[in-house]
C-alpha cells in the first residue's frame, strides 16, 4: 500500500474522532461549530501540505 493512503487514511480517523470527541463534548453550540470548522480547515492544510511534498 502507497504511503499516501495510509497517511490519508491516519489523517480521516484523526479528524472523524476529534469530531466526535467535538460533538459530544458538553459546550455551547456556537463554539462547537467554531471548532468543528477550526478542525476542519486544519485537516484540508494537513492534507494540501502532504499532497504537495510528495
Amino acid at each position: 500500500m502507497k504511503t499516501g493512503k495510509v497517511l490519508l487514511g491516519i489523517l480521516g480517523g484523526v479528524a472523524i474522532g476529534a469530531l466526535l470527541g467535538v460533538l459530544l463534548a458538553p459546550d455551547k453550540g456556537s463554539n462547537t461549530r467554531k471548532k468543528i470548522r477550526r478542525k476542519g480547515e486544519d485537516l484540508v492544510d494537513d492534507v494540501k501540505a502532504k499532497v504537495w511534498t510528495t
